[in-house]
């Protein structure tokens, strides 16, 4: 004999927290507002548990001996698709996508299985938020999918509001309300792509990372960047002074831009000054390199300019101690791109702004130095007698890319009076950096004279024919053979390993030529001399030092 048709509630919740009703025809239910990546339904549910809320028997099966049954499943499925494999944000990592509304969609709410309902029980802002957070795998080079369950809600007029963020600090968001009513047993689909253009036409605001508060509030004339993204920095000195005329930031006028840039191509854009006084900058993504960027006045004449740095990876990892071991310097010089080999930027002893590195001897400059001028009066990277500069110091903040040289002294300081106050252009002391130190937030150039007199030794050091290897035991470091820079003319740059500190060799007077310390070793004798005097027109490499 056939059973007759009957109706039963069966509950099964994975892997949220439920109760049952007392008349078991009801069901409390908390949607979770923070839940990780799920790449698929089964990831939010088992196959198994798959079948929340009400099971009708129906018809009976004689063959198989049960009844059929019809699963009904109280809430809505969400699935992310974010891909920005062809946007500015293509070599970060996702970190998470937080959804807000003005409507509650996840958090408490109350299932009626019988009459198919789901009312929420949130207060206030409860249940408004959810956010999806992303493993260190998620990358977003490659399209990333998450899916999530809901309450079944309109959210078509919520004012709903989503935040992609990354791990590096980038954000951006998208202000758009879904175009369906997300109904129970459905599922749905929100893709976020196309991220370029929806920035230019403002559907999607980027933020702009503070690489100044990413320093703890310290300036620095050098910025770190690691991917792609928007950037911006307070237009100060490291003193946090304005380089704007009077105490307050006046924009009126002043113009930003980028000056030059290594590479096939900049890999800066969209660079501007804003009303409160802060220099904005997009990084294309995938690409490393040096650029400079310069702040004009009114007139036309560059008050400042920045050095950034974009290097894929970490390029200041403290690596050794120096000086009895009291002071622990970078792993490369400043502005290379690899740990080995690369041998960074120049810089003129006492000066803020570096000089592109040489491909071989004798080069001028680096020939794949990229020059945007925006109405800048220069020809490119030239060098120029520090004889028709009376005022030397502010010829080089006007004239960043340009060498400055003396035929009889050999320094680009053009007074003696300049020079006999030139050592407040680098710092000695360990609590004091100065305006016009290259290195980056948390960095200095090398205080001492004797900055790799203790641990630099025969014993700790291993020649090759490109350069140095320091290695005491338990850290190393490679030095590069990078020669100098003088006048536009590389010299030694096979063989020979150099490095400035900020001490001079002595009481600078105009008339001693205005020597400068410095890491001096040779690759062909295995030399080294760590308190080398060279001429303060020489462009030589910078190894930071960590900022005690």
């Amino acid at each position: 004999m056939t059973p007759a048709s009957e109706t039963f509630e069966l509950y099964s919740i994975y892997p949220y927290s439920s109760s049952y009703g007392a008349d078991a025809t009801s069901l409390s239910l908390t949607i979770p507002g923070e839940v990780n990546q799920a790449t698929s339904i089964n990831d939010i549910v088992g196959v198994s548990d798959f079948m929340l809320g009400r099971t009708s028997y129906a018809d009976y099966d004689a063959e198989a001996g049960a009844y059929t049954t019809e699963f009904w499943h109280p809430l809505a499925f969400l699935k992310f698709h974010i891909d920005c494999s062809d946007c500015v944000y293509a070599d970060a990592v996702l970190k998470s996508l937080t959804m807000t509304a003005n409507v509650a969609f996840v958090g408490s709410v109350n299932v009626d299985c019988i009459g198919g309902t789901v009312t929420s029980t949130a207060v206030g802002d409860a249940g408004k938020t959810l956010v999806v957070n992303f493993p260190n795998t998620a990358v977003a080079s490659s399209a990333q999918d998450a899916w999530v369950a809901i309450k079944p809600v309109d959210l078509t007029d919520a004012n709903c509001q989503f935040v992609l963020e990354m791990t590096n600090g980038q954000k951006v968001t998208f202000a758009v309300n879904p175009a369906k009513v997300f109904k129970a047993s459905h599922q749905y689909l929100l893709e976020f792509s196309d991220i370029d253009t929806k920035i230019a036409q403002k559907k999607g605001t980027q933020t702009y990372v503070d690489l100044i508060g990413r320093s703890g509030g310290n300036r620095a004339n050098c910025y770190i960047v690691n991917s792609g993204g928007y950037y911006r920095f307070a237009a100060q000195k490291v003193d946090k002074s304005n380089v704007f005329a009077g105490s307050q930031p006046t924009t009126d006028g002043y113009k930003a831009y980028w000056f030059w840039c290594s590479g096939a191509s900049s890999f800066i854009s969209g660079v501007g000054i804003g009303n409160s006084g802060n220099i904005n900058f997009r990084v294309n993504p995938n690409a490393e390199g040096n650029a400079s960027i310069v702040l004009m006045d009114p007139s036309g004449v560059i008050v400042w300019s920045w050095h950034i740095w974009y290097s894929r990876t970490d390029p200041l990892t403290p690596t050794h101690y120096v000086y009895t071991s009291t002071y622990t310097l970078a792993k490369r010089n400043l502005g290379a791109l690899s740990d080995d080999g690369a041998g960074g930027l120049y810089y003129q002893w006492g000066r803020k702004d570096p000089f592109p590195a040489s491909n071989s001897s004798g080069s001028v400059f680096n020939s794949a130095v990229k020059i945007d001028g925006h109405g800048v009066s220069f020809n490119g990277l030239t060098s120029v007698n520090a004889a028709v500069t009376p005022d030397a110091i502010g010829y080089t903040i006007s004239h960043p890319s340009t060498i400055l040289y003396g035929s009889t002294y050999h320094t680009w300081i053009t007074t003696e009076d300049q020079a006999n106050n030139a050592q407040s252009l680098w710092s000695i002391s360990a609590s004091t950096k100065t305006n016009y130190d290259p290195c980056p937030p948390g960095y200095m150039v090398p205080i001492s004279s004797n900055a790799w007199r203790d641990n630099f030794t025969a014993a700790n050091v291993n020649f090759d024919e490109g350069g140095l290897t320091f290695d005491d035991g338990n850290t190393s470091s490679y030095y590069p053979a990078s020669g100098y820079l003088n006048g536009w003319t590389f010299t030694n740059t096979e063989g020979y390993i150099r490095c400035w500190t900020a001490t001079l060799s002595a009481t600078p007077a105009y008339n001693a030529h205005m020597f400068g310390r410095s890491l001096f070793c040779k690759t062909s004798d295995s030399s080294i001399s760590t308190t080398e005097a060279a001429r303060s027109q020489f462009g030589m490499p910078v190894r930071c030092m960590v900022k005690p």
